[in-house]
């Protein structure tokens, strides 16, 4: 596969080649349609690479050069693996300034796929026409979270975060398949794929062709690609199942060790998840005792003192006593990035800094 050789996309049910991609795309109002003429801008230029910008979730975002034909050979394996036909439907309402967009865009390029264009939006199901069919719809999670009718989309892959217990609890209704993928922008988006609903849900996330799993000596996963050169290594922590098969555990740079006790935020969250509506995670502080001590921070206004003591009553019934946090901080509204994951690090930073005010 030669990028050279893919000229021509159908966006919204046209098909356009080549300069006409790009005429299209300037002469719209849509930021998301313009974003998609500067990429293809920079698809069908002599370059062999494209410029990617990192979402910047787990360290300060950067610009990285990836190459078109590597970009070919992930979206040959998506399209087989989801078993996209010419002339399917798929829906990009994803910003086409990351990878999640860009390779929905290849995928399109590649496979001959009719590529439906939206703005991104919080519910984008919510915008399609009720009689519009999406063979295939790669989502961010949150972007379902107010959704109750899948409407006539087939199949769903979410990514660029977690899935929260009471969103996988959810989705269980849905006549659409949804799976949830693994990947970065030095991966080409997703490397492997579990399914969240139907008979086939699991746990456990199975690496798309040719893609192969090890662990380093600290128990986090590293990836080896075919179309890549370099082993791309993880700071996740996993449990390999075999070399194609994994269970996600959670990140190393997230783990509270506290008293020499070891804790993973991620696993006790999924534990405490459906006692909170609002959205929370788990994080060390420093501790002059134990090092660090494992709390709480919720988005929102505080609890009063009778709403603060059931919560915690609450949570001890559903964890260890390591696992209990020591402290809960209110915090009006988290950091994130411009994908709309949360920074944990600059979050905590802001609480502190509020209490020491």
């Amino acid at each position: 596969m030669k990028f050279s050789d893919y000229k021509k996309l159908r966006i919204n049910g046209l098909l356009l080649e080549d300069s006409e991609i790009l005429d299209f795309c300037r002469s719209h109002k849509e930021k998301n349609v313009r974003a998609l003429g500067r990429f293809m801008e920079a698809w069908l230029d002599e370059n062999s690479y494209v410029e990617v910008q990192t979402s910047g979730s787990t360290g300060k975002s950067k610009i990285v050069k990836i190459e078109k034909n590597n970009m070919l050979q992930s979206a040959a394996r998506t399209i087989d693996f989801f078993d996209l036909k010419e002339g399917d439907t798929v829906l990009l309402c994803l910003s086409i300034d990351y990878i999640a967009g860009k390779m929905m865009t290849v995928r399109a390029l590649l496979g001959g796929l009719n590529l439906y264009l939206m703005e991104p939006c919080s519910n984008p199901i919510e915008r399609l026409p009720r009689d519009k069919v999406i063979d295939f719809a790669p989502l961010v999670p949150l972007q379902l979270v107010d959704v109750e009718d899948t409407k006539l989309i087939k199949k769903i892959l979410l990514g660029g975060s977690a899935v929260d217990p009471v969103l996988e609890e959810k989705v269980q209704t849905y006549k659409a398949c949804v799976y949830h993928g693994y990947g970065m922008t030095e991966t080409l988006s997703h490397i492997a794929v579990r399914s969240v609903n139907k008979d086939s849900k699991s746990i456990i996330y199975d690496a798309l062709p040719g893609v192969v799993f090890e662990l380093d000596f600290r128990g986090c996963l590293g990836i080896r690609v075919p179309f890549l050169e370099q082993k791309v290594q993880t700071n996740d922590i996993v449990e390999l199942v075999d070399k194609t098969s994994f269970r996600w555990k959670g990140r190393i740079d997230f783990v509270v060790n506290s008293g020499g006790v070891k804790l993973s935020p991620e696993t006790i969250e999924s534990k405490i998840a459906p006692l909170l509506e609002q959205n929370f995670f788990l994080a060390g502080i420093p501790d002059k005792k134990f090092g660090e001590q494992l709390c709480l921070f919720i988005e929102g206004e505080p609890y009063s003192s009778e709403e603060y003591k059931t919560l915690l009553n609450r949570i001890s019934i559903k964890v260890t006593c390591y696992e209990r946090p020591k402290s809960i901080y209110f915090v009006d509204q988290f950091e994130r990035t411009s994908t709309k994951k949360i920074q944990r690090r600059k979050t905590i930073q802001k609480a502190l800094e509020h209490i020491a005010r």
